[in-house]
C-alpha cells in the first residue's frame, strides 16, 4: 500500500510498505539526503501525508479479458517524533491505505485496505534521515479483520555518504510475512546530485529525476510503485476455490511527469500524471495472476512537516 501503507529493490523485486506505497509508504520519507551543512536545520517532529490517485479503465486479463477496470488510490499517514538522545528519535504514528477497483467478471477483490501503527527509530541530521528502523503492525485486508490478515512489515536502512552533497548510497532490508514468496528482500539505491538544479533519485517507490526551476517549484520525471500484500475475504462461492480467503500481492507500476510546489517551508503539493503500465493481482500462494493493460493515471499528494 504507496498506507498506509515509503528504494531501489535489488533484482527488481517489489517493495511493499504498507503501506508502500504500500504502504506501502514509509520509504518515501526516507529519500532525504544526509548532509553536513554548518547550520543544521531543526528536525521536524510532526509528519503528515495525504495522497489520492486515479487510474483510468483498461482490460483486466487472465487468459482473456474479464472487462474494464479502473482504480482509486487513497493514502493517509501521520507520524510524530520524540527525542530519545542526541540525534536519535522515536517515531510513532498511524497509516491507512485503500485501493478501490471497478467491477469485472474476474475473481479479484473490489477493494483492498490496510490499517497499521507506525513504530520506529530515526537517526536524524536536521531534516534529513541518516538511518532508520521501522515496524508497521496492523491489518492488511479486504473487508474482514482477523489474525490471518495481521502483519508487521519491518524496514531498516542506512544512507552512506560517498561524496558529500553529491553522491549517496542507501542499503537496507524489508520483511513482510504476508507477502508471497521469500518474505525478506534486500534493498539498495543511489542519489546523485550533479548540480544545485538537478537531482537523480534512483530510489523506490518513486525513482525520479528532479529539476529545481525555482526555490519552491520542482519539475520531475520518473516512476512510481504502489501496492502491498493483503488477505482476501472468505468466499465459498468464488471460483477457482483456491482463491477463497487467500493472500494477494497487488502492484501498480507507473511512469509520468509532474511538479512539486512548496507553499511554505513546511507544506508542499505534488501533482503528477502519466501511464500505469500494469496493475497486477498476484495470488502467489494459489498460483493465479491477473493483469491489466496500460492506462493513464493522475495523482495528487499533500505533505506537511512541522
Amino acid at each position: 500500500m504507496k498506507n498506509s501503507l515509503c528504494f531501489f529493490v535489488c533484482c527488481g523485486a517489489l517493495l511493499f510498505v504498507s503501506g508502500l506505497r504500500a504502504g506501502t509508504e514509509e520509504l518515501e520519507n526516507k529519500t532525504a539526503v544526509a548532509t553536513s551543512q554548518k547550520a543544521v536545520e531543526e528536525t521536524p517532529l510532526d509528519i503528515f501525508k495525504l495522497e489520492q490517485g486515479y487510474v483510468f479503465q483498461s482490460d483486466l486479463n487472465h487468459g482473456g479479458s474479464f472487462g474494464q477496470q479502473d482504480e482509486i488510490q487513497s493514502e493517509l499517514e501521520y507520524g510524530h517524533r520524540f527525542l530519545i538522545n542526541g540525534n536519535f528519535y522515536a517515531h510513532v504514528g498511524f497509516a491507512y491505505d485503500r485501493y478501490d477497483f471497478g467491477s469485472t467478471g474476474a475473481p479479484v477483490p473490489n477493494h483492498l485496505q490496510a490499517m497499521a501503527g507506525v513504530f520506529g527509530i530515526d537517526y536524524m541530521h536536521g531534516k534529513d534521515v541518516g538511518a532508520f528502523f521501522q515496524v508497521r503492525p496492523g491489518f492488511y485486508f479486504q473487508n474482514d479483520i482477523g489474525i490471518s490478515s495481521f502483519d508487521a512489515p519491518i524496514t531498516l536502512g542506512r544512507i552512506f555518504v560517498v561524496q558529500e552533497d553529491k553522491f549517496y548510497i542507501f542499503v537496507g532490508a524489508y520483511a513482510s510475512f504476508l507477502r508471497s514468496g521469500f518474505p525478506v528482500l534486500p534493498l539498495a539505491g543511489v542519489v546523485y546530485i550533479p548540480s544545485d538544479k538537478l537531482r537523480i533519485m534512483a530510489v523506490l517507490p518513486e525513482p525520479k529525476i528532479i529539476y529545481s526551476a525555482t526555490k519552491r517549484l520542482n519539475l520531475w520525471a520518473g516512476g512510481e510503485l504502489v501496492g502491498g500484500s493483503f488477505r482476501t475475504d472468505r468466499n465459498d462461492n468464488i471460483r477457482p476455490g483456491k482463491l477463497n480467503g487467500t493472500q494477494v500481492d497487488f502492484s501498480d507500476y507507473r511512469a509520468g511527469l509532474g511538479l512539486t510546489y512548496g507553499v511554505s517551508d513546511n507544506v508542499s503539493f505534488d501533482l503528477g500524471a502519466g501511464i500505469s503500465f500494469q496493475r497486477q493481482f498476484d495470488f502467489g500462494r494459489a498460483g493465479e495472476t491477473y493483469r491489466t493493460d496500460p492506462s493513464p493515471y493522475v495523482r495528487m499528494q499533500m505533505s506537511a512537516s512541522f
